[in-house]
């Protein structure tokens, strides 16, 4: 059983168990889905190891689309039974399921299979409850539900953070790409995202991108309240493919995986969200084959009908990664559409594992 707490755990804590060596079963909830997926990566980032994801790594999805909420437990239970594989710990998320709306066998099944691994000393399990799956009301913890899941698991709670705390997240990213922003165009931005952090890092990165590669003037540039007008945009479906396209620019597993998660909170359709992204890599094949036969941003622009400064980040983004990890990637991205196409599959599962190779391998990984 999981050392009783008044009250459920908090992301500073959370980030101190990881420190220390984490394991046992972990109920993440709240209002903020981007800090539950920032900790997700940081837990899988700390017990992973290269080339073992295939062996370590359990996604259990309860998506209808997976089968039934039966077949998904059974799942889950084998998960927690397997062996780890030539590392320490194995990983287990938990996603799309709503603990409120299991019959009681279900729920019953549920907390024994975090109890089996709240005792372990080799297993973590994350259930993953969207904001929408676990309601933070004021009713919750006193519910049946919480209580029980509570029994048998750490609950840890992902609140909306304070505009104090955004405004000063953002400028933190700005300052890291060595860009300024002014402090009423900070406030407008936070203001703009509804003091949402998923949302609000993809604005973010559409700005810096807009500052490096399309503003002209000063340098450093500045980001201004016109430009936050004139490029940023209140959170919306439409704003999940330039998230897409900066993530999978930057080569990082954990910006990919923001991404996807936006795109699943958003309902969007997988297979739309998989070819927005074998779009990104044809592109990139494209803008490395031309840059190679010696063309300019300004030609490649003009030939692909795309934006100076999206080829200049483009350029910036492949210009160090061989052809073959591209080739690589779109080759996995067509794999895995045969795939969502013609097998009986959660496409998140599939759409998960295909980034986990693209971007999993030491060489590509960037904290």
């Amino acid at each position: 059983m999981p050392e009783k707490r008044n009250g459920p755990m908090r992301p500073e804590e959370l980030s101190d168990v990881i420190k220390k060596g984490i394991c046992g079963a972990f109920v993440f909830f709240g209002d903020e889905d981007y800090l539950k997926s920032h900790y997700r990566d940081e837990i899988y980032r700390s017990i992973m190891t290269e080339g073992m994801e295939t062996f370590n790594y359990f996604a259990v999805s309860f998506s209808p689309a997976a089968g039934s909420r039966e077949t998904a437990m059974t799942r889950l239970a084998d998960a927690v039974n397997a062996v780890p594989m030539m590392q320490d710990k194995k990983l287990i998320v938990v996603s799309d399921l709503a603990p409120a709306g299991l019959p009681k066998d279900l729920l019953e099944a549920l907390c024994g299979s975090l109890s089996l691994a709240e005792k372990s000393d080799d297993t973590v399990v994350i259930l993953y409850c969207r904001a929408d799956e676990l309601e933070t009301d004021y009713k919750l913890e006193a519910s049946t539900v919480y209580k029980k899941l509570s029994s048998c698991a750490k609950m840890v709670r992902f609140d909306l953070q304070s505009r104090g705390k955004l405004i000063a997240w953002t400028k933190r990213h700005f300052t890291k790409e060595s860009v300024l922003i002014s402090d009423e165009a900070v406030g407008l931005l936070v203001d703009l995202c509804a003091g949402r952090m998923m949302p609000l890092s993809g604005e973010i990165q559409k700005l810096i991108c807009y500052a490096k590669y399309g503003k002209e003037g000063e340098k450093p540039p500045v980001i201004d309240e016109d430009d936050v007008k004139r490029i940023a945009a209140a959170s919306s479906p439409d704003e999940v493919p330039f998230a897409m396209l900066t993530a999978a620019q930057s080569w990082k597993l954990s910006e990919m995986r923001a991404v996807m998660d936006a795109a699943r909170e958003q309902r969007e359709e997988p297979v739309a969200v998989l070819a927005r992204l074998s779009r990104i890599y044809l592109d990139m094949l494209l803008i490395k084959t031309a840059a190679a036969e010696a063309m300019s941003a300004a030609e490649i622009a003009k030939d692909m009908k795309m934006k100076d400064f999206r080829v200049g980040k483009y350029l910036s983004s492949i210009a160090k990664v061989p052809v073959d990890v591209i080739e690589n990637a779109a080759a996995l991205a067509y794999e895995t559409d045969r795939r969502l196409k013609s097998l009986p599959s959660d496409p998140w599962v599939l759409l998960d594992e295909l980034i986990v190779k693209i971007y999993a391998p030491k060489s590509l990984r960037r904290t």
